[in-house]
């Protein structure tokens, strides 16, 4: 097409105005396809002069870059309101750099956002005019790999399941047994130089327990759960948990809080474990809170989810551990096995759930489990959402 064009304009001195008029409309034609495809697409597309003034900014980069309105006058940078990426922009255009796959972070209402953006010369005519930016929201990317991560620490603990069972837990039954055959023997012959002696043995056997809910934990963790789904009601469980472990939290100076949303509805849950799930959330916040503070337990309805929130004001998580928080054996606790939250995490994926965390140290943490509301028909798509049609096309502005 662009050949035809080129003609066209060689000749236009001998091109009738009706051939002009049809010239003009192809090309506006050919115009709005490459925009409504420039729009369409779920990557942030910007394109800048050589003032790093922008030319087009497509709908996703709009979003992304809260720019509801912008204009071409003014280089791109100082049109944008995050300090950081207003940074990273105008060092990367003025320096003339190319860039490839660099992740940068966001902070949004709904939680952080990670941009990978890509930055590289417009070449028009063999010549530079511009640059052409891309981005893409890697986010979800991001979280599928840490879930991935996970499942495969998980699938690393059940081959080791077995060995740990026979070569721990049975030693320790036996040591156990031994231990108060003795006890029993120096009863018989307790004088003051055996007091001291049933001091020790107690703590040897509590350290014996110790060691046996580590392996009990190790194999709830990797064993098969017998969980069995039916509709029930997850806010009645929330209720449960909220209700057994007040008395703790007051105890420990902290305020317990409830919020439901009205009407929930019935969620696929087994009762038994999704308690259990939220009692390892629950008692982590509560010992997040030593010197005291506010725990708020929620469940709202989000989309086709149903939300069960647990925040805390505590000490929070350094944003270099949260990835590692559902790991077996990562623990931050003096006396924890680590395993809670590992426990946790199947659970809610045995419930075709997720589950997520935001925290900021000195603040709180927030843990969120998603749990699917079952859909009794497939519901059909809205003929526009956000001035998108489900063809894919856009509504005119």
């Amino acid at each position: 097409m662009k050949a035809v064009y080129e003609n066209a304009l060689r000749r236009i001195d001998r091109i009738p105005p009706e051939g002009l008029k049809q010239i003009i409309n192809n090309l506006s034609a050919e115009n709005s396809i490459y925009e409504a495809a420039l729009n369409s697409t779920l990557d942030a597309i910007i394109v800048c002069d050589l003032e790093h003034k922008p030319l087009f900014i497509n709908r996703t980069a709009e979003k992304i870059l809260k720019l509801p309105s912008w204009t071409g006058e003014f280089p791109i940078w100082e049109q944008l309101k995050d300090d950081e990426i207003v940074g990273f922009f105008r060092k990367t255009l003025l320096a003339d750099e190319n860039i490839l796959n660099r992740e940068i972070s966001l902070n949004r209402p709904g939680g952080t956002r990670v941009l990978s953006i890509s930055i590289s010369a417009l070449l028009s005519n063999g010549r530079i005019s511009g640059n052409l930016v891309h981005m893409e929201d890697i986010t979800e990317k991001r979280r599928r790999e840490a879930q991935l991560r996970r499942a495969e620490s998980l699938a690393a603990l059940t081959t080791l399941a077995a060995g740990v069972a026979h070569e721990i837990k049975n030693p320790l039954a036996s040591i156990r047994i031994q231990l108060g055959i003795i006890r029993r023997i120096l009863e018989k012959n307790c004088n003051k130089k055996t007091e001291s002696i049933f001091h020790n043995i107690s703590l040897v056997e509590q350290e014996i327990d110790r060691l046996n809910a580590i392996v009990v934990d190790f194999l709830f963790a990797v064993r098969p759960m017998d969980i069995t789904l039916i509709h029930d009601r997850a806010d009645e469980v929330v209720r449960e948990v909220a209700e057994l472990m007040s008395k703790e939290a007051e105890s420990q100076n902290i305020r317990v809080i409830t919020k439901f949303d009205a009407d929930l509805p019935n969620v696929m849950i087994d009762r038994k474990y999704l308690k259990q799930a939220l009692l390892n959330i629950v008692k982590n916040a509560i010992a997040a809170m030593p010197e005291g503070g506010t725990l708020t337990i929620s469940v709202s309805v989000r989309n086709d989810e149903l939300l069960i929130a647990v925040s805390d004001t505590g000490i929070g998580i350094p944003e270099e551990l949260l990835a590692k928080i559902f790991e077996p054996y990562f623990t931050t606790k003096e006396s924890g096995t680590g395993l809670g939250l590992t426990i946790t995490f199947k659970i809610i994926k045995e419930h075709n759930g997720e589950i997520t965390v935001e925290s900021s140290p000195g603040i709180g943490s927030t843990f969120t489990i998603h749990l699917p509301i079952p859909q009794p028909e497939q519901k059909s798509l809205p003929p526009w959402e956000d001035g998108v049609k489900i063809d894919g096309s856009h509504t005119e502005d």
